[in-house]
Order: structure tokens, then C-alpha cells, then sequence
């Protein structure tokens, strides 16, 4: 950790009754840092939606290559918010093979990813861990780990995988942003990806519900986002081609990974700097 640092521990205690957002994303990448309940839950989703994994493993590819952009931009230091457990292909491993000199803090107040995160990163000089609340922009940005790491007076690049339709509303959403991107100068940059329902009555919409139902059994605050609703939350920022798009059409075509008619429709991608 950084000189003067501090270790707090933020968020729920462990709760063995009900499932964890960061678990059940570590079982989407293969992981094995859950528990039964989490299991129990992921089985459930992959009967709804068996290209759950794909998706997850989709959306880890699609920040990597976000953040060899936003490192060719100029960018050599990151905040990666709402982290979950590490696995492989981490963030701060693109970040490295962009730039050897690159900087990584990893954000997060799950208890069990802050206990894997900071035992991993303990003697790591470039990599820290901050345990807060991403919701909380000034708790993360206040937090010692975040001040001795982070240059204020440099772009930075503030990544959110699948993390912001934790918060419900769309005026929090483009207010969330704003608060993190506030404190750093013109070319900074916002990378996110987010599940999408386009709430129009089409099979894909019933698609996304029909998941997104699922997971409000456990996270009744959690929201799909219709592409119109995140491209009100970007506005005023510099969107990169191609834009707010589902993550199939970032790539050509002999590098898709997935159906770009099926599931990998259900996750909207973004890069955009600050202006």
C-alpha cells in the first residue's frame, strides 16, 4: 500500500444466506472465491441465459482493449470501480503491458473482495486497493490508498464494468460521474459497460427481464438501462468510436467472440474522454 495508507473495511459483514454481486462475477470467469449460496444463484441465471459466462468474459476482453486506448491516449493511471475478486487477465495486468510505469487502484466494499484484493496486492508498488463504496465518489476519492496514488493534475481513467445499474436512478448516474470526473483535467476518461433491456417489447427485451427479474430477487435496487437513458448519462463527454454500442460491435467480424445478433447485444460499451 501506499505510504500513510489505511486499511478500512467498508460495507456489509459476510452473509453466507445471500448471494455477492463480485462472487457471482468471479463464478462467471471461472472463480472459485464463492459460496454455496452463489452457486445456487448461478445455476439459476444459467438456465435463463446459458452465454452468462461468455458475456462476462466478453466484457473483461472489451476493457482490456479500453484501456490499451485510453493508455495510447496518454493516460498512465486508473481507477478501477466496483473491482470484484481478482481472477485472470486482471485490469492492472492491460494496464502494465500498456505502460510499465502505469498505475492501478482497485475500488470496492465487498468484504470478500476486499480481503482477497489487498492480500494479493500487499507488495505490489504500481497495483493498490482501496476499500470503499463506488457510490460514494468522495469516500473513494478521499480514501489515503486513492490520494497517494493518484496524481490529480493528471488524466486518469475511471473504468465501470458492469457495476453502475447498481444505482437506480439516471439523474445518480450522470451526478456519479460527474463527481468522479470533477477533480481531474480535460483527457480523462470514463470506460463502462452496462446490461441494457430496450424495454420495447421485442424478444431481446424479454430476454433482459427476464435476467434482470432474477437478479432483483436478491438486488432489488438493480436496473437495466435502455441505450437512450445511458447516452443521456454521457453527455457532454467525447464518445470514441464506435460509440454507446453493444459490445459485439466493437470488434470485426473475424474477432467476435459471440452471436453479435444474440446475447452480446445484452451489454452496452462506452469510451469517453473528458473535454
Amino acid at each position: 500500500m501506499p505510504e500513510g495508507s489505511v486499511t478500512r473495511r467498508v460495507g456489509p459483514e459476510l452473509d453466507l444466506n445471500r448471494p455477492s454481486d463480485a462472487r457471482i462475477y468471479d463464478l462467471m470467469l471461472g472463480g472459485k472465491n464463492n459460496f454455496e449460496i452463489d452457486r445456487q444463484f448461478f445455476a439459476e441465471l444459467l438456465k435463463l441465459a446459458p452465454e452468462i459466462p461468455q458475456l462476462a468474459a466478453e466484457n473483461r476482453r472489451w476493457i482490456a482493449a479500453a484501456i490499451g486506448r485510453m493508455a495510447a491516449a496518454g493516460v498512465r493511471q486508473f481507477i478501477d470501480l466496483g473491482c470484484g475478486l481478482p481472477s485472470d487477465h486482471n485490469l492492472h495486468e492491460a494496464v502494465l503491458a500498456a505502460d510499465p510505469s502505469g498505475r492501478t487502484v482497485y475500488v470496492d466494499n465487498d468484504v470478500t473482495a476486499i480481503s482477497h484484493g489487498q492480500a494479493l496486492l500487499a507488495d505490489d508498488r504500481t497495483t493498490f486497493f482501496a476499500a470503499a463504496d463506488l457510490l460514494d465518489p468522495a469516500m473513494v476519492l478521499e480514501h489515503p490508498t486513492v490520494v497517494d496514488a493518484i496524481d490529480r493534475d493528471r488524466p486518469v481513467g475511471l473504468v465501470f464494468g458492469l457495476v453502475l445499474h447498481t444505482l437506480p436512478g439516471n439523474d445518480q448516474l450522470r451526478g456519479l460521474l460527474d463527481d468522479y470526473l470533477a477533480p481531474f483535467p480535460t483527457g480523462s476518461f470514463v470506460a463502462i459497460t452496462h446490461p441494457m433491456n430496450p424495454n420495447d417489447g421485442s424478444r431481446l427485451a424479454s430476454f433482459a427481464t427476464s435476467i434482470e427479474d432474477k437478479f432483483r430477487e436478491y438486488f432489488p435496487r438493480l436496473r437495466f438501462r435502455t441505450h437512450d437513458e445511458l447516452a443521456e448519462s454521457l453527455a457532454g463527454l467525447e464518445l470514441l468510436d464506435p460509440g454507446l454500442t453493444d459490445l459485439a460491435r466493437w470488434w470485426p467480424a473475424d474477432q467476435q467472440a459471440l452471436n453479435p445478433t444474440g446475447a452480446a447485444r445484452l451489454i452496452l460499451g462506452a469510451l469517453a474522454r473528458k473535454r
